[in-house]
């Protein structure tokens, strides 16, 4: 921690709320990267935010009236609250569930701000590149190895509406990518379109097979649940 001794208090705000900004930022830019719902602003919004109530915690209400303050009440608050805007991220689509990563990492981020904002600059700054190194480095070995050796099988139904053209891509795609397909059915709609539903057995993962099929571009719909059996 810095020596604030001889340090006037609004530098040390000052320096506060703009490392915040910019530990905040870091986070930020990786969502927004990722395209994810709550990017850039919104990060460097929740940790100023986190970073100001703690700093009010602490410096806004000393007086000498007030001979017990505690600056831990409002930091309670600001983490209550962090859990309505974390819970406005998550989004859900029939049994899967999006979003969740970003709402934790909406929940760092305001540690991060409290972090600064009470002046815990090392803490700040080791939970930001932690945060980082987990939303980079391991979300690619969940992707490129985890996803790829799972021990079990998980059962997914797969509806999708295409252009009856497509019929041969999307029937390889079931074919090559799918070893295990439980069952199957094919329906022309309107002479144009054929809608299929298929319930599969494997241990690809939802994003997995949610790539698999964006290879195909002329898919009007595409529903993809996990069924419990």
């Amino acid at each position: 921690m810095l020596n604030t001794e001889n340090i006037d208090i609004h530098v040390i705000i000052l320096f506060r709320v703009l490392l915040a900004l910019l530990l905040s930022f870091v986070l930020g830019v990786e969502r927004e990267l990722t395209g994810k719902f709550a990017g850039l602003r919104t990060h460097i919004l929740v940790s100023l935010g986190a970073c100001v109530f703690t700093v009010l915690s602490i410096y806004g209400f000393q007086s000498e009236a007030m001979t017990a303050n505690d600056p831990a009440r409002i930091a309670a608050q600001v983490i209550t609250g962090i859990g309505f805007i974390g819970a406005g991220t998550v989004m859900r689509h029939g049994s899967n569930v999006f979003g969740i990563t970003t709402a934790a990492t909406l929940w760092v981020c305001a540690a991060i701000g409290m972090s600064c904002g009470c002046g815990q600059y090392i803490t700040a700054i080791i939970a930001t590149f932690s945060t980082l190194f987990i939303l980079i480095l391991i979300g690619r070995l969940e992707k490129n190895v985890l996803s790829k050796k799972r021990m079990f099988y998980t059962i997914y139904q797969i509806t999708l509406s295409a252009s009856i053209d497509e019929c041969d891509k999307i029937e390889a795609i079931f074919n090559t990518c799918f070893k295990k397909i439980n069952k199957m059915n094919k329906k022309l709609v309107n002479n144009s379109e054929l809608k299929y539903c298929a319930v599969i057995s494997t241990k690809k993962s939802l994003k997995n097979i949610q790539e698999i099929f964006n290879q195909v571009q002329n898919i009007d719909s595409i529903e993809i649940k996990e069924c419990y059996e």
